[in-house]
């Protein structure tokens, strides 16, 4: 496929291995655990007492933060989902060329933006999908000059999930 990894490859996303089962079964047995805990434990009175607060009120403060953390475990596996979905589909696009308008922003994150023939990448070491490329090795071949080929996905702002340098 195209994100087989070559010698002149510098980054390849492993978004095709992200097992999106594996999250959800682990907030399913925390889950599990914390119902167990409190109902054979007497972990809920002691926090009752510490906190001041009703069993029933942390009850429902754990349960909310539960379900917050499964809506983001869901929402973030559906986005991952529909990336694989578009790479089976052949929507990767491929492009070749020299990185050129190379700029870097420092900021609380470092935030980097080039050219490659004509299609702007964008990038920061913070907040980039887990499937796209994110450089957090800032002393790397990515400046103005050097060839690369990109496959990218463009309805993703041009995710990058594989870079070879040529």
């Amino acid at each position: 496929t195209m994100l087989e990894p070559s010698s002149s490859t510098y980054f390849v996303s492993n978004v095709e291995s992200i097992n999106l089962s594996f999250d959800l079964i682990g907030l399913i047995i925390a889950c599990g655990v914390l119902v167990a805990i409190f109902k054979f434990t007497p972990l809920l009175q002691s926090l009752s007492t510490l906190t001041k607060l009703k069993p029933k009120h942390i009850g429902v403060i754990v349960v909310s933060i539960w379900i917050i953390a499964f809506t983001t475990v869901i929402l973030n596996s559906w986005t991952s989902y529909q990336v694989q979905n578009a790479i089976w589909a052949n929507e990767a696009q491929v492009i070749s060329g020299c990185i050129t308008d190379h700029k870097t922003v420092k900021g609380n994150s470092r935030e980097e933006t080039f050219f490659v023939s004509g299609i702007k990448f964008r990038y920061n070491d913070y907040a980039t999908e887990r499937y796209f490329f994110a450089n957090r090795e800032h002393e790397t071949f990515i400046q103005n000059g050097q060839c690369v080929t990109i496959v990218y996905l463009s309805k993703y702002g041009n995710g990058i999930l594989k870079i070879d340098k040529v």
